[in-house]
């Protein structure tokens, strides 16, 4: 069975209502076939095919001396489900009355079988090393970034828009292994909804498994024809046609225009949600946007916040315990999320597990599952784009196009 795609779909952040799962929900023992599989993907997350694109995990391989917990990639839903721990969908509402997915915590007895799982299938593997406590893994060679992917992936259309189901990718990289050696297969999404959009990209072993395969001509999956081309022709195709070029679809190295730069040039409207994130009209579109740093493994999430409590005595609480860089509550939750300044999560819940007392609340502590994790980080991109963007707003209103431009603007404020 193929390996998932290392970078899944974003959820809404976890909530908390209901209590960790108990220890004795842990799958006592894995079958053979299962074992295999969790070691099969976590060597994928790993691999230099997936570390290519996984900005999530090649951070996670650039800290801690290339150290990754177990625990860590015990929250991975591909993971969990392998481990038989199984999700709790909550209908909490969130701000707004969205609903929000809960996720149990990962009892630790599921992160020692996938620990000793890992650790027994590596043996004869000398490309990756657990360490003396059994409590992490990493690769022994460093991992170096190469552009050599794109020569190699086919960019595959033609399946239904917006049907998708948990085994797909698997599925799709088996179907495309008849045909050579899947490296990876990433599913193409829409930006804003996320939805599969009916292509793919697959990479092969070779370009010439690659050549071969964007060859093929009547090439059907579950009765739907398939229309494989080399990425590189589909990219040349799509920039011929003066069409914007998704981030999958870029050769590496090249620079390309933002999205708003891109509608601007061609008397398009600027979608409301790009705005906050690009710039475009005073030639700033080349400047490197600010990003947020996420570091896996600093986030922690509480409950139990009842009152009135300040974002102050949260700080001062769980400054504590750590150095806090910032809090995201808003005093209409009972929960919330801390992110510290260094990857301790793990250590504060373990210190604090009788929870952290704030005025007179008692809150309960847990883990950042990946999926929220990712969620958080990109809600975190979103505020600093958003603050960015209202800051140039401001300094364009404070130029007042010159002199005269002063004086109106000091007439408009009476």
């Amino acid at each position: 069975m193929a390996p998932v795609e290392g970078i899944p779909a974003v959820v809404a952040a976890a909530s908390v209502q209901e209590p960790p799962a108990p220890a004795a929900e842990a799958a006592k023992t894995l079958s053979s076939e299962a074992a295999a599989q969790i070691v099969k993907q976590i060597k994928h997350y790993l691999s230099d095919a997936n570390l290519n694109h996984d900005a999530y995990m090649r951070k996670g391989v650039e800290m801690n001396d290339g150290w990754i917990p177990f625990a860590t990639f015990a929250k991975f839903n591909r993971l969990r489900e392998l481990m038989g721990v199984p999700q709790y969908k909550g209908k909490a509402k969130g701000k707004g009355g969205n609903k929000k997915a809960e996720n149990r915590d990962v009892p630790e007895a599921s992160i020692a079988l996938l620990a000793q799982t890992v650790k027994d299938g590596i043996t004869d593997d000398a490309s990756f090393e657990v360490n003396a406590e059994g409590s992490a893994i990493r690769r022994k060679s460093a991992f170096e970034p190469s552009d050599e992917w794109f020569a190699r992936t086919v960019h595959v259309k033609g399946l239904p828009y917006g049907k998708e189901s948990s085994a797909l990718i698997e599925e799709l990289t088996k179907f495309c292994s008849e045909s050579g050696d899947v490296l990876l297969l990433r599913l193409r999404r829409n930006p804003k909804t996320k939805a599969f959009k009916g292509n793919f990209l697959v990479e092969f072993a070779t370009v010439e498994q690659a050549e071969q395969f964007a060859a093929k001509e009547d090439l059907t999956y579950e009765d739907n024809k398939l229309s494989p081309a080399m990425l590189l022709a589909y990219h040349d195709e799509k920039q011929a046609a003066d069409e914007f070029i998704q981030p999958e679809l870029r050769k590496p190295g090249e620079t390309y225009p933002t999205f708003e730069d891109y509608c601007i040039a061609h008397g398009r409207p600027v979608p409301t949600a790009d705005k906050a994130g690009n710039k475009g009209r005073d030639g700033d579109s080349q400047k490197p946007k600010p990003q947020v740093e996420a570091v896996p493994g600093c986030l922690v999430k509480f409950a139990g916040a009842e009152g009135d409590l300040t974002v102050k005595q949260l700080k001062e609480a769980f400054g504590n315990a750590g150095d806090v860089k910032f809090i995201e509550y808003s005093v209409e939750e009972t929960e919330g999320i801390v992110r510290f300044k260094e990857p301790v999560a793990a250590s504060v819940i373990e210190s604090h597990s009788e929870g952290i007392a704030v005025g007179d609340a008692t809150l309960t502590l847990a883990a950042v599952d990946e999926e929220a994790e990712k969620a958080f980080f990109e809600r975190a991109q979103a505020a600093l784009d958003l603050s960015l963007a209202k800051g140039d707003s401001r300094n364009s209103k404070r130029s007042g196009g010159g002199r005269q431009g002063g004086r109106q603007n000091k007439r408009a404020r009476r």
